[in-house]
């Protein structure tokens, strides 16, 4: 009896430490996506198509493909997004934005990817896609869902400081065109592909053109040292 019950107390403290690991590692996790949210882009971007070209000319280029919908991509911009911000304000990399509708059928009704995509640019062009492009993640939302109306998107714009053109480029879908020629694009793209992957998904990141590998996570520190 003083055998199994020695057995049952192991066993509780082994999953004690487990569960604390677990807690200690989630709280770890939040305070550092609470730390990146916090880091503000002082960068200047530009818009060359469908692509937001953030920061100066560096040494390093990474691009990034992203859908707005993508809930890994959330997880991406949570964990390194304000590492990047801070390494473009820096300019130890420039970074382009390729924001691409590969989920633009996963809201009801469809089309937020792309609508959301649209915005996304369209507050590069008003002069704030450093913090709008952080309160879309921030407010993302899921799929299936109805996604962001035209007005909710205007209206976030209008709380990070867009002008009034940004309503206008919005609802027109000024760049919808070329988000859906660069997503199909991307795609095609067998250079952006995961090893034994058939299909194209977001996040993909490249680093002066070579894909990289997110699960190593010092992918990007390797860049900015």
């Amino acid at each position: 009896m003083a055998a199994k019950s020695g057995s049952r107390t192991v066993i509780y403290v082994v999953l004690g430490v487990i569960v604390l690991a677990v807690l200690i590692g989630w709280t770890i996790s939040m305070m550092r996506s609470s730390s990146q949210s916090q880091v503000a882009g002082t960068y200047t971007t530009a818009v060359q198509g469908s692509v937001v070209v953030a920061g100066k000319q560096a040494a390093n280029t990474v691009d990034v493909y992203e859908d707005m919908l993508c809930p890994i991509c959330g997880r991406f911009e949570a964990n390194y997004g304000g590492d990047l911000t801070k390494a473009i304000n820096d300019g130890k990399i420039q970074v382009r934005y390729h924001v691409v509708a590969i989920l633009n059928r996963a809201t009801n009704p469809t089309g937020y990817s792309l609508r959301g995509a649209n915005a996304a640019i369209c507050s590069a062009e008003a002069g704030v896609f450093p913090a709008y492009h952080q309160k879309l993640y921030t407010e993302q939302p899921a799929e299936g869902s109805a996604g962001l109306t035209d007005q909710e998107l205007i209206d976030k714009g209008t709380q990070v400081g867009a002008p009034a053109t940004f309503a206008q480029c919005v609802t027109s879908g000024k760049y919808t065109k070329v988000v859906t020629a660069e997503t199909l694009r991307a795609a095609k793209d067998a250079s952006l592909r995961a090893a034994g992957s058939n299909g194209f998904g977001t996040p993909t990141v490249t680093v002066n053109g070579k894909r990289a590998d997110l699960s190593d996570s010092n992918w990007l520190t390797s860049i900015t040292k």
